[in-house]
């Protein structure tokens, strides 16, 4: 019985040594280029206001750093006030934090608002600062989706009509 035993033993260590020297049957790959990185120092990041025609315009907030979509559409929502004469914004204040969701291929921006709260101009400022943060990360804007999610109402899923 004692033999039994050993060969069991045997068995299970030899078993155990196959596994450990076998991996996990993925081979090797080589080394990707993930593209050049952003370079340069970040003066802060672009919002987009509305000018007396109806047109978007940029306007460079001097925080010393890029941000990200978030800080950036959080710093849109609380910030009524452009740095340029002539600007205004099209989304009304509000207090409460914008959640967003920034998967890489795709951006999603909860508003704290309804869709009856906020013009189509006021949503394509949000989508233009998002995409001119994906654009200065180094990511291609024509590659991110970017959608604007209201608490109430269709969520809207477009490009920035004055960048890409």
């Amino acid at each position: 019985m004692s033999t039994h035993r050993t060969t069991r033993g045997a068995a299970a260590v030899v078993l155990a040594a196959a596994l450990v020297t076998s991996g996990c049957g993925v081979g090797t790959s080589g080394v990707e280029d993930g593209g050049e990185a952003p370079t340069g120092l970040a003066v802060g990041p672009t919002l987009y206001f509305v000018d007396d025609d109806g047109g978007l315009r940029p306007d460079v907030r001097e925080t010393g750093r890029l941000g990200t979509v978030v800080s950036a559409i959080q710093l849109l929502m609380a910030d009524a006030d452009p740095t340029e004469e002539g600007l205004h914004s099209e989304i009304p204040p509000t207090s409460t934090r914008t959640m967003v969701e920034d998967a890489g291929d795709y951006v999603t921006i909860y508003l704290p608002l309804s869709s009856t709260e906020i013009s189509d101009v006021g949503v394509d400022q949000v989508i233009c600062t998002a995409a001119a943060v994906v654009a200065a990360s180094g990511r291609d804007v024509d590659d991110v989706a970017i959608s604007v999610r209201p608490t109430h109402g269709d969520v809207v899923t477009r490009p920035c009509p004055v960048i890409g």
